[in-house]
């Protein structure tokens, strides 16, 4: 797996602020169509990037769910629930300083964006995501025990799955890996 997929869970994460700004973007052009080129390209850019993204996600989750996984015993699952409020307060709300309709504002938020990026991709920082939520895939910090080989120490993987793993301690799961921390389960 390669890092396209955490880009384009990032990327996704932002679908609020992605329509806020098509919206902004939008009414620009009606209100004042003289010089729209910023909006244009803005727009174009936005929809292109939720495409590929969503391509990039449902594509990957597709063929990594035709793998065979590995069974683990779930010993302990925990659902990640206020990282979304967290995440729309600490990374959304502000980008809202930003006037989209400028050149020097698109450049600046284009710079804080990537920058970003880069430090919550190359830090596994991309758990909260309308577009997951939207499919019913939740994110769960879960330990587990290897069912083949019990003895082993148990690992703490990051699982997204469509099932309920906090009602299913003690049972047993089969998932197969993302791109490391996260790990798909297996419907």
């Amino acid at each position: 797996m390669n890092k396209y997929f955490k880009v384009a869970m990032f990327y996704t994460s932002f679908i609020p602020l992605w329509i806020t700004i098509l919206f902004i973007d939008i009414l620009s052009i009606i209100r004042d169509g003289s010089s729209p080129y910023t909006e244009i390209i803005e727009i174009v850019l936005i929809l292109l990037g939720l495409l590929f993204s969503i391509l990039i996600i449902t594509k990957t989750i597709t063929s990594v769910s035709h793998e065979h996984g590995v069974k683990y015993k779930i010993i302990h699952a925990e659902q990640e629930k206020g990282i979304t409020s967290e995440f729309l307060l600490s990374y959304i709300l502000p980008l809202f300083a930003f006037n989209f309709t400028q050149w020097d504002g698109a450049i600046m938020f284009s710079v804080y964006y990537g920058i970003l990026m880069f430090l919550c991709v190359r830090n596994n920082n991309v758990y909260a995501n309308l577009f997951f939520e939207i499919r019913n895939y939740k994110f769960y910090n879960c330990e587990l025990q290897w069912t083949a080989e019990p003895d082993v120490p148990t690992t703490q993987p990051m699982i997204i799955g469509q099932k309920n793993l906090c009602a299913n301690k003690g049972n047993t799961v089969e998932i197969i890996c993302l791109d490391k921390p996260f790990y798909l389960m297996k419907s």
